[in-house]
């Protein structure tokens, strides 16, 4: 009987517990919303809490094997350089606006370290290892929209023909000052910057002077392009002059030079267009104690203009540009009408050989520079490149050089052929972490080239140049 009763009574008590979430179904769902959900959805929208400070690590190790024989003479034994850089970087987020980075950089070439001792790499007091960067930015500074940045940085304007950071150089370029850059809303930007140089700026394969020991600049970015920017820069120096009979002690060389521009980058349903012109203008003190002093007036056209095609899983482009800038003109000595490339990052735009522009070309070393220097330069040249897939890269260009002034050589003859170079690359992404490259180049010397190298010991023949390269970035 009483197991008779449970039973009844457990029936009774399942039944009644049905008709009650039956009749009231509607308010039980609202009610379990109303208490469950909203939890949920507080949990997913409140994210954590940034902790400060917070730490990121970064690096990159990069090799490259060169092949060098730009002498041009085809009995000359190559260099063989072993390159090997090693960045290692910490950034730390301070606070939401306020972010330091620092980066140790070990730049070398196998074998040699302070090779004036005859250690070789057993030298510990090597002078590779230095500081690439260590900046302090602040965002919102003083305002909303302003971002200071303070420090040694690696610093670059447009597609940096006229500033840039030269990484492909196995040490690179970095600037020590600030930047301070304004962004509204609907991505106008207005930006400063100003930067101490010293006097040893970097070159390419040398450790001699370039002027600039000051350079400051200006530059506003519309939207109305992919790429649409006014810009007007500044150097200046100041250079002690050895004292003679004709120079006082204290005289030294100076120069005050602007340059003044125009950066514009789009493409349109497949089409790329790409145009820069920059005028030069300013003064230049030879030795003020004597009283000579040169006007700067020098100016740089750029453009190209091609197709890109895009498949599902592979792409393509070519196109045809034309480079041009002035050379000195001997028949006005007072004036300079030199153009000259500030701190471009010259491995990007006239050819991968580096001998252009030569004005920043060292004039001594194991790798002499060709002695054509001020002439300026006409280049118009032709660029293809394909991508088989998402893990390669194809690169071809032929460019045609010529000197922008006529000069005549020991010959007697007028002519501005400077000569033909051509550059093929292939790049492969082994992983997204490492990358492989190589590449080649020859160089087929014009008429200046060959009426000129005898006077710097180099040759008549095809110089060429090719390398090898595998970075791994972290």
């Amino acid at each position: 009987m009483g197991r008779n009763f449970m039973t009844a009574h457990s029936t009774y008590t399942r039944y009644t517990y049905a008709i009650v979430l039956q009749s009231f179904t509607p308010i039980a769902v609202c009610f379990y919303l109303w208490s469950v959900l909203p939890t949920s959805l507080s949990a997913q929208e409140v994210a954590p809490k940034p902790v400060y400070p917070s730490f990121q690590l970064s690096g990159q190790v990069r090799y490259r094997g060169e092949l060098d024989g730009r002498f041009f003479e085809a009995a000359a034994k190559p260099l063989f350089l072993n390159l090997l850089r090693t960045q290692i970087g910490v950034k730390a987020l301070l606070s939401e606006d306020i972010t330091a980075f620092a980066q140790v950089q070990d730049s070398r070439n196998f074998g040699e370290e302070q090779d004036g001792s005859w250690r070789g790499t057993l030298d510990g007091r090597a002078d590779n290892l230095d500081l690439r960067q260590a900046w302090l930015e602040w965002r919102n500074f003083l305002t909303p929209n302003l971002t200071l940045k303070l420090g040694r940085q690696i610093f670059s304007t447009n597609n940096e023909r006229l500033i840039g950071s030269l990484d492909w150089h196995n040490i690179g370029r970095s600037y020590d000052g600030a930047t301070l850059i304004y962004t509204t809303t609907d991505k106008w930007q207005a930006r400063g910057f100003g930067f101490l140089l010293g006097n040893d700026e970097l070159l390419m394969t040398s450790a001699d002077r370039q002027n600039p020991q000051a350079l400051l600049g200006i530059d506003v970015t519309i939207p109305w392009q992919q790429a649409l920017n006014f810009y007007l820069y500044h150097d200046r120096a100041e250079r002690k002059v050895r004292p003679s009979a004709f120079t006082a002690m204290g005289d030294s060389t100076t120069f005050q030079r602007y340059t003044a521009g125009l950066y514009l980058k789009n493409s349109i349903d497949g089409w790329e267009y790409e145009f820069e012109g920059a005028y030069q203008f300013g003064t230049k003190h030879d030795v003020p104690s004597l009283g000579q002093t040169t006007s700067i007036g020098a100016y740089l056209i750029t453009g190209y203009f091609g197709k890109r095609f895009v498949s599902a899983a592979q792409s393509a482009s070519v196109g045809v540009g034309v480079d041009f800038y002035t050379g000195d003109d001997t028949s006005t000595p007072n004036k300079s009408e030199s153009f000259n490339h500030l701190t471009t990052t010259i491995h990007k735009f006239y050819g991968y050989m580096d001998f252009l522009p030569f004005t920043i070309l060292p004039s001594a070393g194991l790798r002499r520079a060709p002695a054509i220097t001020n002439f300026g330069l006409l280049d118009p040249y032709l660029r293809i490149t394909y991508a088989p897939d998402t893990k390669t890269d194809l690169y071809l260009a032929g460019h045609y050089f010529m000197a922008q002034q006529s000069q005549s050589f020991p010959s007697s003859i007028a002519n501005k052929a400077i000569g033909i170079e051509i550059d093929a690359t292939i790049n492969y992404k082994i992983t997204s972490f490492l990358t492989a490259q190589m590449g080649v180049s020859a160089f087929l010397p014009g008429e200046i080239m060959r009426e000129t190298n005898a006077s710097r010991g180099l040759g008549r023949d095809i110089g060429y140049w090719s390398y090898a390269m595998l970075t791994a970035t972290f």
